[in-house]
């Protein structure tokens, strides 16, 4: 193994650790020395890679945005409220089965107050929501008198109560099952009681990219 691979290797490591640490003590929780203890590594090789904990929030970050990039891009072509679903489908699986995106949102619950980068997957995951639901209003989709901002403010206050429902480790919750509840629920406010046919509230199992 070459020295650049050992070093891309050991910052992965640094990273995960991070975000497992984030995810189940939170940010103000977590110290460098927990982290380097989890990773396996020295002080000075974290330093190496990263100066402070925010440079480790930005990482992860930018890692969980990734991937939403790519489930986004996955959906091209789907009708913009059924990838909407799918998406919110798709964040609930990486919800309880990825720590990397719940230390997303987990640092971004807890401190929202100082912006980027903790904010950075939520500020994205908002937008992709937003740029749905204008197309499908475009599309003639919604209903009317629709406001695309409070649809995007309710599913935002969806996925945090996921995430709260997956951090909580409450047995007995499916909540890929609640979830398909919540959208029959909402849908016939959202598109009309003539469409709700039209959408599968279970999401439409499209091969999103789960890694």
């Amino acid at each position: 193994m070459t020295k650049q691979v050992r070093s891309e290797h050991t910052r992965a490591r640094l990273v995960r650790s991070a975000a497992e640490l984030f995810d189940q003590h939170g940010f103000a929780g977590t110290n460098i020395s927990d982290i380097t203890r989890v990773a396996g590594v020295t002080k000075g090789a974290l330093y190496f890679h990263f100066q402070a904990k925010e440079e480790l929030v930005e990482a992860i970050q930018e890692q969980s945005c990734a991937k939403l990039g790519t489930a986004v891009a996955a959906l091209e072509g789907e009708s913009a409220v059924q990838a909407l679903i799918d998406l919110t489908h798709t964040l609930e699986g990486w919800l309880a089965t990825d720590p990397m995106v719940r230390a997303s949102f987990r640092v971004a619950r807890e401190c929202a107050d100082r912006g980027a980068p903790f904010l950075d997957f939520s500020v994205s995951w908002s937008a992709a929501a937003t740029s749905l639901l204008t197309k499908a209003a475009r599309d003639g989709q919604l209903a009317e008198d629709i406001s695309v901002p409070l649809v995007v403010v309710t599913v935002l206050a969806l996925s945090v109560g996921a995430e709260s429902l997956c951090s909580s480790g409450l047995p007995g919750m499916d909540s890929t099952t609640l979830l398909a509840d919540v959208w029959r629920l909402f849908l016939p406010g959202l598109v009309g009681e003539t469409r709700v046919a039209e959408f599968v509230p279970e999401g439409s199992f499209r091969p999103i990219p789960q890694d």
